[in-house]
């Protein structure tokens, strides 16, 4: 009878000491942020869109009150870049490995211009694998995008991350009936981008795509969208942050950039976190020449 009692005690002991241990672990907000942040140069003055100290000033300033933990940037010339609007003492910087390409004159401007690429910055304490490059999405073409994938760990889940930046210059809800060049490129890129995400599903591997897709994803008869939501034929229920929320650009509102989370990751979701974050911050009081990029980043929140 004794040693029953003492058994009882143990197991209830190590119940308790489990359900404590399991008890303690909370989930993390973590907020995705994805931001064309528009010709981003490391030197002054150079670039389609030349800036100088004090507009790296505000860029960082602006950035800090996103209140972001991992933010998809498009349009980044270098790591140098990235570290001067999130400076690498409080942010690890992922740049994708796209070759150099020829330069060009800039439209409008005459300007020289810079690389573009694509980066993830991951704050500092958030653990997170670095997945790679993802070199599919350049199709073997000079200048096209590669997209960045991490991994990230939080307490309790585990979700993958893509930045994209797709091609830009099709904005048909049909890319299939456009014979623009522009076009029949987005129109390679699409399965490519589509295989990712269904091995994703199929996987059962919770995803977000995040970035600069250059086409209206929100419009009910998007047909990229509809390639991307569906499997063989099936109905996939992965949400667009962008569904319902208008772009900020006083004369484009309809927003091309979205962040896209496949079934599993939008139960992770804090309802009604999706943002667009206006320069300055309110938007009826926003003009274009506020703006310290030609995209406002957007943002929504999942809890990890």
């Amino acid at each position: 009878m004794l040693n029953m009692k003492r058994n009882l005690i143990m197991s209830v002991s190590v119940c308790c000491l489990c359900f404590i241990s399991f008890s303690g672990l909370q989930a993390q907000e973590i907020r995705f942020t994805s931001w064309n942040i528009e010709h981003l140069a490391e030197e002054n003055g150079a670039g389609c869109v030349p800036r100088h100290d004090s507009d790296y000033v505000k860029l960082q300033e602006f950035a800090v009150g996103l209140n972001a933990d991992v933010v998809a940037l498009q349009e980044v010339e270098n790591m140098a870049a990235v570290a001067r609007v999130f400076p690498e003492d409080n942010w690890d910087i992922i740049l994708s490995k796209r070759p150099v390409s020829r330069t060009y004159s800039c439209r409008g401007s005459g300007f020289e211009s810079t690389q573009q690429r694509v980066a993830i910055a991951i704050r500092k304490g958030l653990t997170y694998e670095d997945l790679g490059s993802f070199e599919e999405l350049g199709l073997k073409r000079e200048g096209l995008r590669y997209g960045v994938q991490i991994r990230i760990l939080g307490e309790i889940d585990t979700v993958d991350v893509m930045a994209v930046h797709l091609k830009s210059g099709c904005f048909v809800d049909d890319f299939s009936s456009s014979d623009r060049s522009a076009c029949e490129v987005l129109e390679q890129q699409v399965p490519v981008l589509d295989h990712w995400i269904e091995a994703h599903v199929l996987n059962e591997q919770k995803f977000v795509v995040l970035g600069d897709f250059n086409h209206r994803l929100a419009n009910k008869e998007n047909k990229m969208w509809q390639i991307l939501s569906e499997i063989q034929g099936v109905p996939l229920e992965i949400s667009n942050s962008m569904q319902d929320i208008m772009g900020c650009h006083p004369r484009y509102p309809a927003p091309i950039d979205h962040i896209i989370m496949g079934p599993e990751a939008s139960r992770l979701k804090m309802v009604g976190s999706e943002a667009v974050h206006y320069f300055p911050k309110k938007s009826e009081e926003m003009v274009e020449d506020d703006m310290l990029s030609d995209h406002c980043p957007i943002s929504v929140v999942l809890k990890l």
